[in-house]
């Protein structure tokens, strides 16, 4: 069983979702990187940000499922990659989230200098697991307009890790930090329980292991 015909379209979307920024993520994470900015220049830096991040997701989808043919990568074993770097990555995140709470961060430098729109685009939102997922569903998507509507779900994604980049201070001053982490502790947990789904479901595409395992069964 391969990981495109497992996912409906909104399996598609969450998946997307979870894994590009996410949106709920994004706003106290883009909040840090721009506190010493006015307003106004963090919004414009946020458009910024989401046009790169838009090409380089669209266009490395295109792009990557190309090379996927002209290197002769199966489709279980890119599965299997992006399940190792995501669960190596989603773990990282919750061991960081545990060690925030250990050892107290050290207060921000206010002179630090504010990444570039591609540096908050890349890996910010375009992250290496999330581009690998466009991949894999782009190279799946034997039909133009199976590809298509992948292509607006990732769009769909983008505009609202935008939404969450212009308004993150609104969002943080009416919402608070504690809802936004608790929601980063939630979906860091589930996140490695997806990463290691999609590594079974790469196991399961090399012949490996029954696909018993992937249906519960």
């Amino acid at each position: 069983m391969e990981l495109h015909y497992m996912l409906g379209l909104s399996d598609v979307f969450v998946l997307l979702f979870v894994t590009l920024g996410p949106p709920l993520k994004v706003p106290a994470a883009y909040f840090d990187v721009t506190r010493t900015l006015e307003p106004r220049a963090a919004k414009q830096l946020a458009t910024r940000a989401f046009a790169f991040a838009l090409a380089a997701s669209l266009l490395g989808g295109a792009v990557g499922a190309a090379l996927m043919s002209k290197w002769h990568i199966s489709i279980p074993a890119m599965t299997l990659a992006a399940g190792v770097v995501f669960f190596l990555v989603s773990l990282r995140g919750v061991l960081a989230e545990y060690d925030a709470h250990m050892h107290p961060p050290v207060a921000p430098d206010p002179a630090a200098p504010v990444p570039s729109a591609f540096r908050i685009a890349v890996p910010m939102l375009v992250t290496p697991y999330g581009m690998a997922a466009i991949i894999l569903l782009v190279a799946r998507s034997r039909q133009m307009e199976r590809g298509l509507t992948v292509g607006a779900l990732v769009i769909a994604v983008m505009l609202l890790n935008l939404l969450a980049m212009r308004y993150a201070r609104p969002i943080l001053r009416f919402i608070g930090t504690i809802p936004l982490q608790l929601f980063t502790t939630i979906v860091g947990v589930l996140t490695i329980g997806l990463s290691l789904q999609i590594l079974i479901s790469g196991l399961v595409g090399l012949g490996l292991i029954d696909a018993g395992v992937v249906n519960g069964g």
